[in-house]
């Protein structure tokens, strides 16, 4: 049975720093949203009926009343932030098509990636709401606590890499064939796979494969292949001590500079200061 968690009647911001020794016994469920950012290390996160790995960067908004749970991954600390807030901490006419987009769909989960160049925004800005939360103002506390978290779902909104949650390890889709594509590529993203080979697998043609996958999902099949092995690399990157070149191999890239560049577009930087990024050099806490 999920932990029943508490009310708040405000913003609550909360960054701690966490080892992979930190276990969270059972999945929880609260009546508010939450904004999960990491801005160290890793770990899988887990929101009913799904499994992710987030790495640094990423960002989750979680539904009111779902279920989710948190084990920590990094070999070096991670530091993770988590953010509560209700529907009217939000609610300004001129965010409307934030609300509707994040908040209005209680059943879509979104799960994002901050490319590094952005994330020092992301960072300040729950520096600032942490620096309010402390202030502790009755009245003018909260109204800043929203301006900043309203503010903060803005540059996510703008720069992200959105990720459909139903990408993420198993699509959701009511089209078997596409999601038998899905879970070939999920399967096999670090062997030589082409487009023939998971239309085969589906029982569509190439072509009339491409579309209904596009038209399903919003991502091409080449698109979610890439994002794929991009997010493996990162955490391999991340974790072990492997060549770059290794790592392009071991997740299905055959060329290493192609891969360079699909990993520079994809997270702003090299794989080299990607890795860098998370050295114990870099393992400093940032709050």
């Amino acid at each position: 049975m999920p932990i029943i968690g508490y009310s708040i009647n405000r913003i609550f911001v909360d960054t701690k720093t966490r080892s992979s020794d930190y276990k969270m016994t059972e999945p929880h469920v609260h009546n508010h949203f939450e904004l999960f950012y990491l801005s160290k290390g890793s770990c899988t996160f887990f929101m009913n009926p799904h499994f992710y790995n987030l790495v640094p960067g990423s960002i989750i908004i979680i539904p009111p009343n779902t279920p989710h749970s948190i084990h920590y991954t990094s070999k070096q600390q991670s530091v993770r932030t988590s953010i509560l807030f209700r529907d009217e901490d939000i609610d300004c006419p001129k965010m409307k098509f934030i609300y509707e987009k994040f908040v209005s769909d209680r059943k879509k989960r979104y799960i994002m990636q901050i490319p590094p160049m952005y994330q020092i925004h992301v960072e300040q800005l729950i520096r600032n709401m942490e620096a309010e939360q402390r202030l502790n103002e009755d009245k003018i506390s909260p109204a800043m606590l929203s301006l900043c978290l309203i503010q903060l779902i803005v540059i996510v909104n703008r720069f992200s890499t959105g990720i459909n949650s139903d990408l993420m390890d198993d699509l959701h889709t009511t089209n078997r064939q596409v999601n038998l594509a899905a879970t070939f590529i999920n399967k096999n993203y670090n062997q030589r796979i082409s487009l023939n080979d998971i239309a085969e697998v589906s029982g569509f043609s190439p072509n009339y494969l491409s579309r209904k996958f596009k038209e399903d999902t919003g991502m091409g099949v080449h698109e979610y292949l890439t994002f794929i092995r991009l997010n493996k690399a990162a955490i391999e990157l991340a974790h072990t001590d492997h060549t770059i070149t290794e790592v392009a191999l071991n997740n299905g890239f055959s060329d290493s500079n192609y891969f360079k560049d699909a990993f520079h577009k994809a997270y702003g930087m090299s794989p080299r200061d990607y890795r860098k990024k998370d050295s114990p050099a870099e393992s400093h806490s940032i709050f």
